[in-house]
């Protein structure tokens, strides 16, 4: 499938599940967060200049703004790639414990060696990619961000039983891990009242630019683009299934007024908030 074609299902959709064949859709995967399971052939990539070889069932994570270079492709090589947005990756990941991004992005490389694992896998990205195929659903996006939400859960189960063996200081958490999983519990319990960076850099006793350096490193976003991320996935939800009015959900969440709230939600969704109740 052409790249054109997948930067237009993924605007579309919020994702895509497609083949790859060629050395141009591998190093594609630098442009969305990506989960790649090799069917048949060879290759070597080089991933932020570190090198791998991939063969048959290795499975290839790697999240967006990663450099991505191909040094070889054989010519029989297939694999299943799932794509994701910005929006997609962080409402499915929303909910999962930051020890799994430890675990399962240490290494991006590593060979599912289990057959019904791997036919888990392939199986739930065949649902993908054919949820793609159906008509519009009131419930589209549910079904996605909890596909790939279960996806990275089984992919981290994957890699626990992996790991079983692997010497202690590759589980050890450094400070930036801790800041970074009390970040989001702090996140969590005060999105609705407080949306700037520097309330949470003062709760951790860090500076805002700090935090910043911790969340680009460990979720590849800055610390607003989380916050803003968590703040617009409750808010859908609200406007779902709260059936409070955008003024009643302005004040829940702080916002001055019912405008603010609008301008704010457009912004990162490019609808307004009446538009995306009457959509759902």
């Amino acid at each position: 499938m052409a790249e054109l074609n997948i930067d237009k299902i993924i605007a579309q959709h919020g994702y895509a599940v497609s083949e790859c064949t060629s050395s141009e859709q591998i190093e594609s995967m630098a442009k969305y967060s990506t989960v790649l399971i090799c069917n048949h052939g060879t290759a070597v990539i080089e991933i932020n200049l570190l090198e791998y070889a991939i063969k048959a069932d290795t499975c290839v994570l790697v999240p967006p703004a990663m450099i991505v270079s191909v040094k070889y492709v054989s010519d029989d090589f297939s694999a299943t790639m799932l794509q994701t947005s910005q929006e997609t990756s962080m409402s499915s990941f929303i909910g999962l414990e930051t020890e799994m991004f430890n675990v399962i992005y240490r290494d991006p490389c590593f060979t599912i060696t289990d057959s019904q694992e791997l036919t888990l896998m392939h199986n739930m990205l065949d649902n993908l990619q054919i949820f793609a195929q159906l008509p519009a659903s009131t419930h589209n996006k549910d079904f996605i961000y909890g596909s790939i939400h279960c996806i990275f859960i089984v992919i981290y189960d994957i890699r626990l039983r992996l790991n079983l063996n692997v010497p202690p200081h590759n589980t050890a958490y450094t400070s930036a891990d801790n800041y970074f999983r009390q970040f989001l519990g702090l996140i969590k319990d005060n999105c609705r009242t407080h949306h700037d960076v520097a309330f949470y850099a003062d709760k951790l006793h860090i500076t805002p630019k700090y935090l910043n350096e911790i969340s680009r490193k460990k979720a590849h976003f800055t610390a607003k683009e989380i916050i803003t991320q968590f703040i617009v996935t409750l808010i859908k939800r609200e406007l779902l299934i709260s059936g409070n009015s955008v003024q009643r959900i302005a004040y829940d969440y702080n916002f001055c007024d019912q405008s603010s709230l609008g301008k704010f939600f457009k912004k990162a969704t490019g609808m307004s908030p009446i538009a995306y109740r009457r959509t759902r």
